[in-house]
């Protein structure tokens, strides 16, 4: 897949399970609501840097807290 779905597992080149998964399901539904992916950078070390801290930016709040909480917790 596409390095901006990749979960921090992957990018810490440990083992990873149906959690990735998950990570990846919210990364498209984050991508569905703001057209962008989550984790956005200029090179592939500050994108592992900024998957691995969790950093992206919330979506707008036009949107339910509720549809923020889901995007929250699986990412």
């Amino acid at each position: 897949g596409t390095p901006y779905y990749a979960s921090p597992e992957v990018w810490k080149d440990k083992p990873y399970d149906n959690k990735s998964d998950i990570w990846s399901l919210g990364c498209v539904l984050y991508e569905m609501i703001t057209l962008l992916p989550p984790f956005r950078a200029n090179s592939m070390q500050q994108l592992s840097q900024k998957v691995v801290k969790g950093i992206y930016e919330p979506i707008s709040s036009h949107f339910s807290t509720d549809l923020k909480e889901m995007v929250k917790r699986l990412l």
